[in-house]
């Protein structure tokens, strides 16, 4: 539908405008009886002057409307507070990010130890090189494991840093937690809010964001990330050796899931330093406009 006070398209349902912050209920209908039609004016007397036209009569220009501010939008009435239920405060993820980068690179470098001792093995048919580099990836699992939980809280800090600046989320906060635990779609939800999380901070679109962010191009590494973990931790585990194996063949299997999973890591650094360095950006361009609560970032964080 279409808002009638600013022009600005909103969803089915929408109860204010995103843009202006115009309500878009339908206006009741009234029960009061129309209004009498005006009374004709009395006649002039003889040699009288006619009255001057009015504006907007024929022959005269019509009265301009009152100018509308086109810009910034923080100066636009926002749309109803409530609708994300707490208020929400911009707080960086810096510190997640760098925690994140760090955790990341112990999980890296303990799944490419598994990598080039898993192909030594299968190289050489050495079962104890293959004995040990099962023992790194079990390791790194470990390390992948603290990743995660801080990537689901960082996941959620950034979800919830684009809410002062009144965005249309497809997924919340609380997706960012739950869709990690929710079988099936959390081997592509999180990811999808990732790339919400990138095309709302960008600095083209000026609060409040609405769908604006719907379309937006995000970077491959997003993907890359994503797939090469999925794919690598369940070929590193092909590669994990057991009493039943006959073949030290599986060590291929370890180098390429471990070189795999290595290479997710490496992504997933740069993906989460990138995306909170944006989010610090677009905090500090459009933050102290809207007097939102929520500290602005001082500085950027390196990117990776």
């Amino acid at each position: 539908m279409y808002c009638t006070r600013c022009g600005a398209w909103n969803a089915q349902g929408a109860a204010f405008c995103w843009k202006c912050g115009a309500s878009l209920a339908p206006a009741a209908p009234s029960s009061q009886p129309a209004p009498a039609p005006p009374a004709a004016p009395p006649a002039s007397p003889a040699g009288a002057a006619p009255p001057p036209p009015q504006p907007g009569s024929y022959g005269q220009p019509a009265a301009q409307p009152p100018a509308w501010p086109q810009a910034p939008y923080a100066t636009y009435p926002p749309p109803a507070a409530p609708v994300y239920g707490p208020q929400w405060f911009y707080l960086s993820a810096s510190g997640l990010a760098l925690g994140i980068s760090i955790t990341a690179a112990i999980a890296a470098a303990l799944y490419g130890i598994a990598a080039g001792l898993g192909l030594a093995g299968a190289a050489t048919d050495d079962w104890d090189a293959l004995d040990i580099s099962g023992a790194f990836i079990g390791f790194g699992s470990l390390a992948a494991i603290a990743v995660g939980i801080l990537l689901i809280i960082w996941t959620r800090r950034i979800t919830g840093n684009l809410l002062p600046f009144q965005p249309a989320l497809e997924l919340g906060t609380g997706w960012a937690v739950g869709s990690w635990f929710v079988p099936v779609i959390n081997y592509w939800f999180p990811l999808r809010i990732w790339n919400q999380a990138w095309r709302a901070t960008d600095p083209a679109i000026a609060p409040p964001i609405g769908w604006q962010w719907k379309g937006r191009p995000v970077p491959a590494i997003h993907v890359l990330c994503w797939v090469a973990y999925h794919v690598g931790t369940w070929v590193a585990l092909v590669g994990i050796p057991t009493e039943d194996d006959t073949s030290t063949a599986i060590g291929y299997a370890g180098f390429a899931g471990g070189t795999l999973v290595a290479m997710s890591m490496v992504f997933l650094i740069v993906l989460v330093r990138n995306l909170t360095a944006r989010q610090d950006e677009y905090a500090r361009r459009y933050l102290p406009g809207l007097g939102a609560p929520g500290a602005v970032p001082q500085g950027p964080i390196s990117r990776g």
